[in-house]
């Protein structure tokens, strides 16, 4: 310990002093107190506490929706008509509607009929949520243990922010361009580890259509409408090459998150019910086949 340090603890050690022939204490102050500054309770001041999950989350991602109730169900995985989108909505809704929920007949049917696009309105609903929502919801007993134990809430930080790119980076590698208006939701488990996950996105796309009764174009409509196919053309050639830019990116993402060797440490034994290694490797063979990195 150097002469500075000591000579301060040495004056902050005298439990009293002499005024007008009286004695007084000084009030007492830890080492560890003086260690931690002005952070510290000296003054009578509480120290700063750290920052909670809900905190760190909504650092990083502002418009994150943050709900705490028991989001375990397997309904979650295996019906079309389960309300996802109540995730992405502030408010207790989600808990009083999700943690209970229970179907009600039939899996509603989802996906293309003779070319048309089918599906219940909970899918739908899906669409009016905003592009790049993100939500988690987190166990009540997860959440209390948490508030006593600031690190285990930073494990769970680590887990749930290390899935939104693990994901974003998998499905852009997948299918390039897919991921932009991509919006996910995670839920963590009684256990700690991922029991529910799921991403979805907006859809939709440009239309054209002529107007007008008169079939007979000009020479100046039809310059026109060239020059549109030709820009048209041009910006789609553009797309492919960022979206090839994009998922070229995105593997190198991947790759260097998957030889990292830290993911399953993370993530722990589980993600939704299916060994982490299994969803690793998955997702190797999806983007590169059965190449090993």
């Amino acid at each position: 310990m150097n002469n500075n340090i000591s000579s301060i603890l040495w004056t902050l050690q005298k439990a009293q002093y002499t005024k007008n022939g009286k004695q007084a204490e000084t009030p007492a102050v830890s080492f560890q107190e003086l260690a931690m500054g002005p952070q510290s309770k000296i003054d009578g001041s509480t120290a700063v506490e750290a920052p909670s999950l809900e905190t760190m989350l909504k650092k990083k991602y502002p418009n994150i929706h943050y709900h705490v109730f028991d989001a375990s169900s397997s309904h979650w995985r295996t019906r079309n008509d389960y309300p996802h989108y109540l995730l992405y909505q502030d408010g207790n809704e989600a808990k009083e509607t999700l943690e209970n929920w229970k179907p009600n007949g039939a899996n509603p049917f989802y996906g293309s009929i003779d070319g048309k696009f089918t599906a219940p309105k909970e899918i739908h609903a899906l669409g009016n949520v905003p592009p790049g929502s993100k939500a988690v919801v987190i166990h009540p007993k997860v959440q209390e243990r948490m508030e006593q134990d600031p690190a285990y809430a930073q494990e769970i930080f680590s887990k749930i922010d290390t899935w939104f790119t693990f994901d974003v980076a998998r499905n852009e590698a997948i299918m390039p361009g897919s991921t932009w208006d991509m919006s996910q939701a995670v839920a963590i488990g009684e256990d700690g580890n991922i029991c529910n996950a799921c991403s979805s996105s907006g859809g939709g796309g440009f239309t054209f259509s002529k107007s007008g009764t008169d079939d007979k174009e000009s020479w100046w409509d039809l310059r026109i409408a060239r020059h549109t196919e030709m820009m048209k053309l041009a910006a789609k050639k553009q797309a492919q090459a960022s979206q090839l830019a994009a998922s070229s990116n995105a593997k190198s993402q991947l790759a260097a998150m998957l030889m990292g060797g830290n993911l399953k440490e993370i993530f722990g034994s589980e993600i939704a019910g299916i060994p982490t290694e299994t969803v690793l490797e998955i997702t190797q063979s999806q983007v590169w086949g059965g190449a090993v990195l």
